[in-house]
């Protein structure tokens, strides 16, 4: 059945990683969720509205990453600003799904963020179980409900053993959706964007496993 919101069957799914503070993992989890998209077979396009370009350089890398590794799957990732939202839109036609990294401080330009998000199949709220992260996530998460937007937190860096995760998990719960698939925090999801690779193209890896969990889950929430 379908919901209020979902996208058209054709229509590209716009997911955007979208939070308040830097350092959360939306970047890592765009470059996952861009490669597990075109390994599923799907046309997809990435979107850098961080000046810093982090989404954009990693994509650059992999492309010469690939002149030795030609296995990979190949990516194209675009720089762009928040207040470019509408150019951003068109750009997706012909695209079965577009992955969105913002930047830091949405704040500053919350109008534009609010107005992307909103058109969005699905936003999704990264965020680590320490206090300063969540005390920054939440209002940002509040914003996007109070907006309409579609979005979800998901708990990165997790440790299940500590009561900071517990803690945490129960107060993003009690905000709004809480994706059901947490990111630990895992030396084979933080290092291999240097090389211009992501934790996707590692078979046999924890990390893999826990971002095909994550896009298993994507895919499910935006009707693909």
């Amino acid at each position: 059945m379908a919901r209020k919101g979902d996208p058209e069957t054709n229509a590209c799914r716009l997911v955007v990683l979208g939070g308040s503070k830097g350092g959360c993992g939306r970047s890592t989890i765009s470059r996952n969720l861009l490669v597990a998209a075109g390994q599923d077979g799907l046309k997809a396009i990435g979107f850098d509205l961080d000046e810093q370009g982090t989404f954009r350089r990693w994509s650059e890398r992999r492309a010469k990453a690939r002149e030795t590794l030609s296995q990979i799957i190949p990516t194209t990732v675009v720089q762009s600003i928040p207040s470019g939202w509408q150019s951003l839109i068109e750009q997706m036609a012909g695209y079965q799904v577009a992955v969105v990294d913002t930047a830091p401080g949405v704040e500053h330009d919350m109008g534009a963020m609010l107005e992307l998000c909103r058109r969005a199949a699905l936003v999704l709220v990264p965020t680590s179980p320490t206090t300063d992260d969540l005390e920054s996530v939440i209002p940002w998460f509040r914003n996007l409900a109070a907006s309409g937007a579609r979005s979800a937190f998901v708990l990165n860096k997790a440790n299940r053993r500590t009561k900071s995760y517990v803690a945490a998990r129960a107060m993003l719960i009690r905000q709004g959706a809480l994706a059901p698939v947490e990111i630990a925090a895992l030396e084979d999801i933080s290092t291999p964007h240097g090389s211009g690779l992501a934790a996707m193209d590692y078979e046999k890896s924890k990390g893999a496993d826990a971002m095909a969990d994550l896009w298993a889950y994507v895919k499910q929430e935006v009707r693909l």
